[in-house]
């Protein structure tokens, strides 16, 4: 919850207490304005906060002046916020090239990418799929297995992440 653009905190025994939701938040806000999209969080050791790992999408906009931009900006809104500055280590980075993708919109933004999908449950006894996303539909993954779409629930998604093979060719000696 915010008010007057700032994140609203609760108050514990006379202790100004942060809430996670309101530091993503925060974040996610900014990077919006900036034309940025937070791709994942990773906020070690909260509430304390030793580490905060921001992963920014889209990639290719970013060079190193613009993640020294971002850090510095966010370290001034995490300051806004009462997150001392030097009492945890920020790091700005893309999500990668082989990305995680743990949400429905990071498969929105990998259609025609090749994926690796581990599945909870096995479709046609099959646990692992390799195949290019074709599209998603509301809570379902259509991936193209060379001319075979096979439709894959979100929910019984266990692990998925963008393969890239481009580079793995093993090199004969």
């Amino acid at each position: 919850m915010t008010v007057g653009g700032k994140p609203t905190f609760f108050m514990i025994g006379g202790i100004m207490e942060l809430d996670k939701n309101d530091v993503i938040t925060t974040i996610h806000d900014y990077l919006l304005g900036e034309k940025f999209e937070l791709y994942d969080i990773n906020i070690v050791d909260f509430p304390n906060i030793s580490k905060i790992e921001i992963y920014v999408y889209p990639s290719n906009d970013l060079d190193y002046k613009i993640i020294e931009r971002l850090n510095y900006q966010i370290q001034r809104l995490l300051e806004e916020i009462m997150i001392e500055k030097g009492t945890y280590d920020l790091i700005i980075s893309s999500p990668g090239i082989e990305r995680s993708l743990k949400t429905l919109r990071h498969y929105e933004i990998s259609i025609n990418d090749f994926l690796k999908i581990k599945l909870i449950d096995p479709i046609n006894n099959e646990y692992v799929f390799y195949g290019k996303l074709s599209h998603v539909e509301n809570d379902n993954i259509h991936l193209d297995l060379e001319g075979q779409i096979v439709v894959i629930n979100f929910n019984n998604i266990k692990k998925a992440r963008i393969e890239y093979t481009k580079f793995k060719q093993k090199v004969k000696s």
